[in-house]
């Protein structure tokens, strides 16, 4: 598998802004599960099932899509709530065109995230931390709207 290294250019605050992800590659596919944890995927898998991906393009395109969201937001008190405040706005895009998200694209967004994050110069053990948490908050604020929860997060009653 080889690297590659994807510039991705926003403007934060009326500055340009440069974002190079750095992503394994192969046969088209771009693995973007670096910071998930395996327990989220399903509770107990092998090594081989937790490296997810997806096509190139449809990486390049989620993590403008999260940019983008990101250079509108005006005022955010940290980078964190910048960076947080753009996966929010691409998860509620994605339930206003299509009202349900699948949990395996949610990871997506928030690997984009995270890669994001790490190309901002967030500590990647702060990242690995992150990941969980905000996955959790995320389906605790939409539990109705996110398909294929795995056990792990199921709902207790």
């Amino acid at each position: 598998m080889e690297k590659l290294k994807l510039n991705f250019d926003t403007e934060i605050l009326g500055k340009p802004h440069t974002y190079v992800v750095e992503v394994p590659y192969q046969d088209g596919v771009v693995a973007t599960s670096e910071f998930c944890p395996t327990e989220l995927l399903s509770g107990a898998v092998d090594l081989m099932a937790a490296i997810r991906g997806e096509s190139l393009d449809k990486f390049m395109a989620d993590c403008r899509m999260q940019l983008h969201a990101m250079s509108k937001i005006k005022e955010a008190d940290t980078d964190l709530d910048r960076h947080i405040g753009g996966l929010m706005a691409v998860v509620m895009d994605h339930l206003s065109r299509n009202k349900l998200i699948s949990f395996g694209d949610l990871l997506m967004y928030v690997d984009c995230f995270s890669l994001l994050l790490k190309s901002g110069g967030f500590d990647s053990d702060e990242i690995r931390n992150m990941y969980p948490r905000i996955t959790h908050t995320i389906l605790e604020l939409y539990p109705d709207y996110i398909s294929n929860v795995p056990d792990v997060f199921a709902k207790k009653e």
